[in-house]
């Protein structure tokens, strides 16, 4: 059984679709759907009461008793104490402290009007100190680039993908990303440059959110079009970079995240698609092949 991963963009064209009831057989029948916190929060945030709760109904009813994935920070810390520890394996899903969105989820009637402003405004937040990197970052790292000789400035302005590849990472640098934050998700390991080495080695958790907040970058402060907040993807959409790990196919309908995962599925250690709504079901009516 094939394991999916359904950004709120998918769930919200999946509950408008037109042969709802034959598409949740079908993915009962032959998939194992995962969502995040993120995912939950976002569909709790739908403004429209009915529609709010028939979204999160929809999203309890396709994923069982699974519980939504944790937040990507404590993610990478529960990776970072695997890596440390030699352990094959570590648990994914969120834990006691979000109780109360498991309970919501499973009962959204339970939402009322303090509950739904309280997650409008934690939304806010995660979008809001994101940007304000950006903002702050861009005036900076445009007046580092203007400094470049110009080869290496075309190079560095002209794809993520030729950025990547023309410009090894610096390993100060590296391991100091690493060390704030693994500082900030709580961890009281201390951070070596041989322990980065092993989390970039082997944790997907981590190579995936660092090529997301690298894409971001490239995105935001890097390129010199196309980079205001309305043509790149937002916190929540680049922080669902991390959740690649948990599945074999990324389903979204947003277009900016979906050209995201694209570009930054190659940081896996093994082979993950992302899809479209449509190709998604197409592939539940059996018109598509995995």
């Amino acid at each position: 059984m094939k394991i999916f991963y359904l950004d709120t963009s998918a769930i919200n064209r999946l509950y408008d679709d037109p042969n709802l009831e034959e598409l949740k057989a079908t993915i009962k029948n032959k998939a194992q759907v995962y969502i995040s916190v993120f995912t939950v929060a976002e569909l709790a945030s739908t403004s429209d009461k009915n529609r709010r709760t028939g979204l999160l109904k929809l999203a309890k009813d396709i994923t069982g008793n699974y519980r939504p994935a944790a937040m990507p920070g404590e993610l990478l810390k529960r990776s970072l104490e695997a890596i440390n520890d030699f352990a094959p394996d570590m648990d994914n899903s969120m834990g006691t402290e979000w109780d109360g969105l498991w309970i919501g989820l499973n009962d959204p009637t339970l939402i009322d009007e303090e509950s739904y402003h309280e997650i409008i405004e934690w939304k806010a937040q995660q979008e809001a100190w994101y940007h304000q990197i950006h903002e702050r970052g861009r005036p900076l790292m445009q007046e580092t680039i203007k400094k470049l000789p110009l080869e290496e400035r075309a190079t560095l302005m002209s794809s993520f993908a030729k950025l990547i590849r023309y410009y090894r990472p610096d390993r100060d640098f590296l391991n100091d990303f690493v060390a704030n934050m693994a500082y900030r998700s709580g961890t009281e390991i201390h951070i070596t440059r041989v322990l980065t080495e092993r989390i970039i080695k082997h944790s997907e958790h981590w190579r995936f959110f660092l090529a997301g907040m690298a894409y971001s970058m490239y995105g935001r402060a890097i390129r010199s079009s196309s980079f205001g907040r309305d043509k790149n993807p937002g916190s929540i959409d680049t922080q669902q970079s991390i959740y690649l790990t948990l599945c074999d196919v990324f389903v979204t309908a947003d277009r900016q995240q979906y050209r995201m995962l694209r570009s930054i599925t190659p940081f896996g250690h093994r082979k993950r698609k992302i899809w479209t709504y449509p190709k998604f079901r197409s592939w539940l009516l059996g018109e598509e092949s995995l």
